[in-house]
């Protein structure tokens, strides 16, 4: 009998609070699905419900707050680089595990796990993939962009005009102490170079992030699963609102949105919750506020919406709700400069405006507005070219052992 695989996966988080989380507990439990033995661990809970009780899934959690979180601040900024228990709660787990047949797979790390723990891991010679959800294995601010300016950075990494530089969203002192963190990463522990694998989520964050990828370790992009039912297309050509889903944060782009909104007096729907909610509330008085909801309730007000607006300031690295519209049918306005550009091309299944630019936003609403035959036609494509080629946990489990293979083959 073949050797059983064992995965070991760490994140930050046990609990779905965002679109890192659900990748890394989807696959765990789509991994357990397929006979693999998989140890979770995490440090900052709850444990998510669907996590108990399944066949093959081991999940450990710490119980750590976020270090955001921690109203000690020295003790954050010590845990943040080095999380102790995290560090021994790796090595711990690796202790017992078979080498040769065991890889460790890491998700998010810098809200709590801290670059220590991936040490460890390297320190006891298992290979370890890592995939990047964000771009922190290089950009001390995780985003390259800078806050305040809303600018995308094209600074070096690390370098004196990167230092120098007041890009995070909190203060420069918080600016430093990231710095700080990411070369003792890269500098000191030297971990991007000692990743035996990278994945990414879309060519478009590869492409950012390949320049500053140590050019021996191989990358793999492998499609993020989605959790859709194909109920048919949308009538968006008889839909009226225009609909946002995402945190309401200035560089998420609500804001450009609300002023496009606001602007073209096109009924706007507001799903999500952040530090602009009550901005943008007295700027779209009439638009609908749905707070944070739950997934069958976002569903529905896809299949309402004329089309969905991204519209981000930085680049991301996917803008998986993107891909969730194209699964109901519907088109999506996006901004020129970010990772959804990968899946939505202008004027085939979706339109593009220019980054940043409430006036090109503004006309692409209108447009849309103006023409539900387009609307329709854009919608149909979105949902055709979806459908021919799903974004399945199956697929992604498939694409994920894929890498493994390659890992315990060299093995």
């Amino acid at each position: 009998m073949k050797p059983t695989l064992e995965i070991v996966i760490l994140n930050d988080y046990a609990v779905l609070n965002g679109g890192s989380a659900s990748v890394a507990l989807a696959s765990a439990r789509g991994l357990a699905s397929r006979s693999v033995r998989v140890t979770l661990l995490t440090c900052v809970g709850p444990v998510a419900p669907e996590l108990r009780s399944v066949p093959n899934l081991e999940v450990i959690c710490l119980g750590q707050e976020e270090i955001s979180k921690d109203p000690n601040r020295i003790r954050a900024f010590g845990t943040g680089i080095r999380n102790s228990r995290a560090v021994e709660a790796v090595r711990g787990v690796l202790r017992n595990k078979p080498r040769g047949r065991t890889i460790v797979h890491v998700h998010t790390w810098t809200k709590a796990l801290s670059p220590f723990a991936l040490d460890a891991v390297c320190e006891m010679g298992f290979p370890l993939v890592a995939t990047l959800h964000d771009f922190f294995i290089s950009c001390p601010n995780g985003g390259f962009f800078v806050h305040g300016a809303d600018e995308i950075c094209v600074r070096r990494p690390l370098s004196l005009d990167c230092i120098r530089c007041n890009c995070d969203r909190r203060n420069y002192a918080h600016k430093l102490w990231r710095v700080a963190r990411t070369a003792v990463q890269n500098r000191v522990l030297q971990v991007p170079r000692r990743i035996a694998h990278y994945v990414g989520v879309s060519e478009f964050s590869l492409k950012v992030l390949r320049p500053h990828l140590p050019a021996t370790v191989p990358v793999t992009v492998v499609r993020n699963p989605l959790e859709c039912v194909d109920a048919g297309p949308a009538a968006t050509g008889s839909n009226g609102n225009f609909v946002f889903i995402g945190r309401f944060e200035k560089e998420k782009g609500v804001r450009l949105f609300a002023e496009a909104a606001r602007a073209t007096g096109l009924p706007a729907v507001f799903i999500g919750d952040g530090s602009l909610a009550p901005e943008l509330r007295q700027m779209c008085p009439d638009a609908q506020f749905t707070g944070w909801i739950g997934a069958n309730a976002i569903r529905a007000h896809l299949r309402s919406a004329l089309a969905l607006v991204f519209p981000p300031l930085w680049y991301e690295t996917l803008g998986l709700v993107v891909v969730e519209a194209a699964a109901a049918g519907v088109p999506a306005i996006v901004s020129d400069q970010c990772a959804a550009t990968d899946v939505i091309r202008d004027g085939i299944n979706g339109l593009h405006f220019l980054r940043g630019a409430v006036a090109s936003l503004a006309g692409k609403m209108r447009l849309l507005a103006g023409d539900r035959a387009l609307a329709g036609s854009l919608g149909k494509a979105a949902y055709d070219g979806f459908w021919a080629d799903p974004w399945t946990l199956d697929r992604h489990v498939g694409e994920l052992l894929g890498v493994y293979g390659q890992l315990t083959h060299a093995a």
